[in-house]
């Protein structure tokens, strides 16, 4: 109770006695650290009883402590395991904290590592072990890659096909198209356009050519390959195969695989971190490496030597830039069979389906140059299409959900004039005339900040009534009629400063909980579960960025993007973390633009981004619509 007030200085009384006492600023610091970390999670309990900042990442949001003590349930012992040389007796396993010597030998540890190749910690037998990074190495006698010390300072040049062709990959002449017949083991009932893509996978990987699989978002492209694994596995076929995702949704491929194809976890490595695996021979032995996009760039040199089966790229527009280190990375690699996954293979030209299938078919489109002067310039996208199809299968929601999935609404905007409080803020802003590309960058940045809430930037408003910032009020009137409803809204922003404001106030005004997902949240999918399973009205605020992939949110059916996102792909991605398979409800998407006549009678950041965004739109939605 004395700990969670703010006053440094305390008494209480101790008989007839007062006694007092000082908190340290160290010890005021670690508590109101601590007041911002709600709950921890399976990994993270030993961990944080170890050295609580390992898992408290900063947040600026607060949390009730209430719920962490009732999700902890106590304290678990953690063994950390050192072995000491006996004369006479040989080598011991001892645990540090107690000195008691523990049943464990040699293979078991090994074991236990091998099967948790990327945990320091592992639950066994009601026990936390503690796997000591040096020990792993030590007992698994992990080889350093003789390469290492390179990745430092070297990048691999590739040959990259933009001014002349100089690298290509032949296909198979044979275009049958077999019905391969579901694997057994997979623990999922297809549907027909997901039977259809697995299959499409299989004649790709046989017939020798990548392939782009570019579905509609939320048509369940995660499950069409994890049964296409599923199939190479059971050909032997598999190992090593190479997943490359955004590092968000490594966590969700876990929990997909686990529950759609257990088997596959029995050699699955997840290459990340800084305690990852350095030898190319040693991550030879997985059926299943999982990476990120910038881990792969880091290691380019290592991977770059493994001979995969396989290489997926999951949410590929993170190569669509022909230039940049991660494209020219995955371009290095390796495989028999190559695959992109994307629901958005076109976000701003169409150099960017150049780059993602310079990766997939090396060849198939040219060099950039021809490219450009044989499609782009000429505008000959029936030719484009008709070169691109063997390696192209793209299926929408309207083609394949029509008559089972809810309508999607997207709301008019609505429109509200800034407040005579932003407007002065924002005119003292201007006052500056700051100059220089990054000085208007940050400026638009604040702005945008601004028009969601003034205490985002100046914490002396952080309390100002809603009733005083026109988009928070306008988000309040939406949200009575959704609670009317008895429904639940997911509200977008990037900026953490408003997730603290916004999550505060509806804590505040529906004495709910309201969860926060973003760059730093662990237990993604953990939280989303609870979420969606709790009845009735509900709101939950995201990151667009952080949390636009990988979620499943189908319990709410109601989208607002509170602030804009530059890119019109990632607020159509954010949307369907509502509108996609399993969805009962029509979902609506609402956008709260401000305006600001006194000090841009031309139109705010925010109506500059909407017009923007509209103009892109039709691109990001539908690719071929530009081809038509």
């Amino acid at each position: 109770m004395y700990l969670n007030q703010p006053l440094l200085e305390k008494g209480f009384k101790n008989g007839e006695k007062r006694d007092r006492f000082v908190r340290t600023p160290r010890v005021h610091e670690d508590l109101v650290h601590l007041s911002k970390k709600r709950h921890i999670f399976g990994e993270e309990v030993p961990l944080f009883f170890e050295n609580p900042a390992a898992v408290l990442p900063e947040h600026d949001y607060l949390i009730d402590l209430e719920k962490f003590s009732d999700r902890v349930k106590g304290i678990v012992q953690i063994e950390r395991v050192r072995p000491i040389s006996h004369e006479g007796t040989g080598l011991k396993w001892f645990d540090e904290t107690s000195g008691m010597q523990v049943p464990y030998d040699i293979e078991f540890l090994r074991e236990l590592m091998m099967k948790h190749p990327h945990q320091q910690y592992v639950e066994y037998n009601g026990k936390w072990i503690y796997l000591d990074p040096a020990l792993r190495r030590k007992l698994l006698e992990l080889p350093q890659d003789v390469d290492e010390p390179l990745k430092r300072h070297f990048m691999l040049d590739i040959k990259d096909n933009e001014e002349a062709l100089e690298y290509k990959v032949d296909t198979a002449k044979e275009e049958s198209f077999y019905h391969y017949p579901i694997p057994d083991g997979l623990r999922a009932t297809l549907f027909d356009h997901q039977v259809e893509g697995f299959r499409w996978l299989c004649n790709l990987a046989d017939q020798g050519r990548g392939g782009l699989l570019a579905d509609d978002m939320g048509l369940g492209k995660t499950i069409q390959v994890i049964t296409f694994l599923l199939h190479q596995k059971n050909k032997n076929q598999l190992g090593p195969t190479l997943l490359v995702l955004p590092i968000a949704l490594i966590e969700n491929w876990i929990e997909e695989i686990s529950k759609f194809a257990p088997e596959l976890m029995n050699k699955l490595y997840v290459h990340k971190g800084s305690q990852r695996i350095k030898s190319a021979e040693f991550i030879s032995q997985f059926d299943i490496v999982m990476t990120s996009y910038d881990t792969l760039k880091i290691d380019q040199l290592l991977l770059g030597k493994v001979k995969f089966q396989a290489i997926i790229c999951d949410e590929a527009q993170n190569i669509k830039s022909h230039t940049s280190q991660r494209s020219r990375a995955i371009r290095a690699m390796q495989a028999q069979f190559r695959l992109a996954m994307t629901g958005t293979p076109v976000e701003n030209s169409l150099d960017e389906l150049w780059a993602i299938m310079d990766f997939v078919q090396p060849g198939a489109m040219g060099s950039l140059k021809e490219f450009r002067a044989k499609f782009v310039e000429t505008m000959n996208y029936d030719g484009l299409l008709k070169v691109l199809q063997p390696y192209y299968l793209r299926r929408t929601k309207q083609q394949i959900l029509d008559d089972r999935l809810p309508k999607k609404y997207v709301v008019e905007p609505f429109y509200v004039e800034a407040s005579l409080i932003q407007q002065d803020i924002a005119s003292s802003m201007l006052a500056t005339k700051e100059m220089g590309q990054i000085a208007i960058l940050n400026m638009l940045m604040r702005l945008r900040q601004l028009y969601g809430h003034p205490g985002a930037i100046i914490s002396q408003y952080e309390n100002l009534s809603y009733a005083e910032v026109p988009k928070l009020k306008q988000t309040i009137e939406i949200i009575e009629k959704i609670k009317e409803k008895n429904e639940k809204v997911i509200i977008f922003t990037e900026f953490r400063k408003l997730h603290f404001i916004l999550k505060r106030l509806f804590m505040s005004m529906y004495g709910i909980s309201v969860p926060v997902i973003d760059g730093d949240t662990p237990n993604r999918q953990e939280i989303v579960r609870r979420f969606n399973e709790v009845p009735g009205f509900g709101i939950m605020i995201l990151s667009p960025k952080a949390a636009g992939v990988g979620l499943t949110i189908t319990s709410a059916n109601h989208v607002i993007h509170y602030t804009r996102w530059w890119n019109p792909a990632i607020e159509n991605q954010a949307t369907d973390r509502v509108y996609r398979i399993g969805q009962q409800k029509d979902v609506y998407v609402y956008h709260i633009i401000t305006t600001d006549k006194k000090n841009f009678p031309n139109g705010t950041v925010e109506e500059l981004m909407h017009e923007l965004l509209e103009n892109k739109r039709d691109l990001a939605e539908n690719p071929e619509s530009v081809m038509d």
